[in-house]
C-alpha cells in the first residue's frame, strides 16, 4: 500500500467515524447488520459473541 493509498484510507475512516457519531440506534443496527456483526434484531452473530460481554459492561 502506498502512502497515497494509506492517506485516502485514513480520510475515509475519519469520515465514517464522524458519520457514526450522528447515527440513530436503528441506523447503527442496520450498518452493523450489513457488516455481519449484528442480526436484524440487534443480537450479536456467533462470530462476535465476545463483544456482547464487553458491551454489557459499559
Amino acid at each position: 500500500m502506498s502512502d497515497k493509498d494509506f492517506a485516502k484510507l485514513m480520510e475515509i475512516a475519519k469520515e465514517r467515524i464522524e458519520a457514526v457519531k450522528t447515527m440513530t440506534k436503528k441506523e447503527a443496527i442496520v450498518t452493523l447488520n450489513s457488516a455481519g456483526i449484528l442480526t436484524k434484531k440487534g443480537e450479536y452473530t456467533r462470530h462476535y459473541k465476545e463483544l456482547k460481554a464487553y458491551s454489557k459492561r459499559r
